[in-house]
């Protein structure tokens, strides 16, 4: 998608000033935004499957390059933190079935 720059140097998508909402106006191209590392990108695009491409769009055209760096950021914690989260929910501890052997030499005093 290519963006022109709008009053306030921020980008517009120019398909939305159309008022067709189907010109494609929720996608964003990875060169759009190559202010984005790698991995940030990559939360976008899981974030949109979870509140939406349009959404993300419009984050993106409006947000400064400092504050989608946040949201990346942020987002990426929260699937960690969820991570962790369901990593100790699902493993219970069982208690240790065979018993433990230590050798120890006997001490002798001189």
């Amino acid at each position: 998608m290519k963006f022109d720059t709008g009053a306030e140097d921020l980008p517009v998508d120019a398909s939305m000033s159309t008022g067709n909402p189907n010109t494609g106006a929720t996608h964003v191209a990875r060169e759009d935004c190559l202010h984005l590392a790698d991995p940030e990108w990559e939360a976008l695009q899981r974030l949109s499957t979870v509140i939406g491409e349009a959404a993300v769009a419009t984050m993106l055209r409006t947000l400064s390059p400092t504050e989608q760096h946040g949201v990346a950021l942020g987002f990426i914690m929260k699937e960690q933190r969820e991570t962790a989260a369901r990593a100790t929910v699902s493993t219970p501890s069982t208690p240790r079935v065979e018993s433990l052997k230590l050798h120890v030499n006997s001490y002798v005093e001189r």
